[in-house]
């Protein structure tokens, strides 16, 4: 007798990306409204920023496509997105001189999850 785990539901996805996509414009302008100053532009710092949207593009275009169960797959939704909003806290906390463009990398980089793809699997099985 086995009891099937319940999924998921739908609605969570788009929820929780629009939680993500909306909340980096609240941590932008009220956490990164600090002018940058004297922030020494540090390229290496600036690469902390670009590495974690390039892991969560990995994890979007690398890993999800693979996926068969809603139960494994959203996790890596969930860790694909935070790896995304990351970027955006490197640059307000990390690189203050690069934070300009680590906001509009992470918008892009949570915008490549929109849970379109996410309805193959509440889709009915095929016979």
């Amino acid at each position: 007798m086995s009891n099937p785990q319940p999924r998921v539901p739908l609605a969570s996805w788009w929820a929780i990306w629009f939680a993500m996509q909306s909340g980096l414009f609240v941590f932008y302008f009220v956490l990164g409204n600090q002018p940058a100053g004297s922030a020494q532009a540090n390229p290496a710092m600036l690469g902390v920023g670009v590495m974690q949207v390039v892991v969560s593009a990995f994890v979007r275009w690398g890993l999800l496509p693979r996926m068969t169960d809603a139960q494994k797959a959203f996790p890596m939704f969930v860790v694909g997105l935070a790896l995304a909003e990351g970027a955006c806290f490197s640059g307000i906390f990390l690189a203050p001189a690069y934070k300009q463009e680590l906001f509009f990398a992470s918008i892009l980089g949570v915008a490549q999850f929109v849970p379109l793809f996410a309805a193959k699997f509440y889709e009915p099985p095929r016979r």
